[in-house]
């Protein structure tokens, strides 16, 4: 005869509550755990293709360039999740508007522009340049706003052609920067307004002849760095993180590494 050995009813009783709690404390922990996870802060940043400073992908959502890195730098430095994406000029700009908790880069500070927007700090040199095609009427080495007489193409909502408009000159709006170098390129415009950088790159992205391509003035008055900017309502706190690292950055000299490593020799001098 054989005996099962059992643990004394007034044991087993108190066995059964402490398991009970064990598996609520795991649940509890699984839980909690999960909820820090999903309660995450998560922030969306918006910008435009605007290479070679950011470069958006055909074929996916991904973008990238030395001023997509020096984003995603300060928000892993603040850390802070962001999801950046590349829209049209015009509906990123609405966005960073409409949307609390969303931010823009990169984009020109300005007096018109200070209210609306809780201004982070500078994540891109800009250099601002008329350029014309070879063999246009056009004349060189002027003061910028001694060709007022000739037109120009700009993009929706771009503060150079917003600048140049308010100066008095004839402009062509359009929606993409893209879209105002096949105006000049077929004729209908004599001038456009862009980076000494960028607008170079995209004549050639758009396989147009580069070499015929030249600077009639320069437009000191816009050749500022850029900004990452966020909407009014969003939280104070996530603009603070993301200022105190982006200052950081530049302290310890990754800003400075970042465009160095990025752009050929001398090319922010220009």
């Amino acid at each position: 005869m054989t005996f099962e050995r059992r643990l004394p009813w007034h044991r087993t009783m108190l066995c059964i509550p402490v398991i009970r709690l064990m598996v609520a404390v795991v649940v509890f922990c699984g839980l909690s755990g999960w909820a820090a996870r999903a309660g995450a802060q998560v922030v969306d940043i918006v910008t435009t293709p605007f290479p070679p400073y950011v470069v958006a992908s055909e074929d996916s959502d991904f973008v990238s360039g030395p001023a997509v890195d020096v984003v995603r730098r300060i928000c892993e430095n603040a850390d802070i999740e962001c999801r950046i994406s590349a829209q049209p000029w015009a509906r990123a700009y609405a966005d960073a508007q409409n949307k609390p908790g969303t931010l823009i880069f990169s984009i020109a500070r300005r007096p018109d522009r200070e209210g609306l927007f809780q201004w982070v700090g500078t994540v891109s040199p800009y250099h601002v340049r008329l350029f014309s095609l070879r063999g246009s009427t056009v004349p060189l080495g002027t003061n910028w706003d001694a060709l007022r007489t000739f037109r120009v193409a700009g993009q929706l909502k771009d503060v150079k052609a917003e600048f140049l408009q308010n100066h008095g000159f004839d402009v062509d709006f359009v929606p993409s920067a893209e879209a105002t170098l096949r105006l000049l390129y077929a004729g209908r415009a004599d001038l456009v307004a862009g980076d000494a950088l960028s607008l170079p790159y995209r004549v050639q992205s758009l396989q147009y002849n580069v070499d015929i391509l030249q600077v009639a003035a320069e437009i000191p008055e816009l050749s500022t760095e850029l900004y990452l900017a966020a909407n009014r309502l969003t939280d104070p706190d996530i603009v603070t993180r993301l200022a105190d690292a982006l200052d950081e950055l530049k302290q310890s000299g990754g800003y400075q590494r970042i465009w160095a490593e990025s752009l050929p020799d001398g090319a922010l001098s220009n």
